[in-house]
């Protein structure tokens, strides 16, 4: 099952008994006296799902590690790039 799948089949278990209870095929007290909340479910979902990730990206961002070593072998391969280039005749506007 792919990635897609997966979501199209999550969403169709959420939507099947959603858009039921909004077009009226399933009609139970419950259903009766919490209409309006169903009806506003998807727009908390989204907003929830928002604020998660939102989250997810600050957090991630916020623990990001640094790599001295790999900055350092990046600073390193840069200069001999520059070295190989100049021997090639190549002029830098510094």
């Amino acid at each position: 099952m792919t990635n897609l799948q997966r979501w199209l089949f999550y969403a169709s278990l959420f939507a099947i008994p959603y858009l039921s209870v909004l077009l009226g095929t399933v009609q139970t007290p419950l259903t009766t006296k919490y209409f309006l909340h169903i009806q506003l479910l998807p727009l908390v979902l989204l907003v929830i799902f928002g604020i998660y990730s939102v989250w997810t990206v600050l957090y991630r961002t916020l623990t990001f590690n640094d790599c001295p070593e790999a900055a350092k072998e990046l600073q390193e391969e840069i200069l001999e790039a520059r070295k190989d280039l100049i021997a090639q005749g190549f002029r830098f506007r510094d």
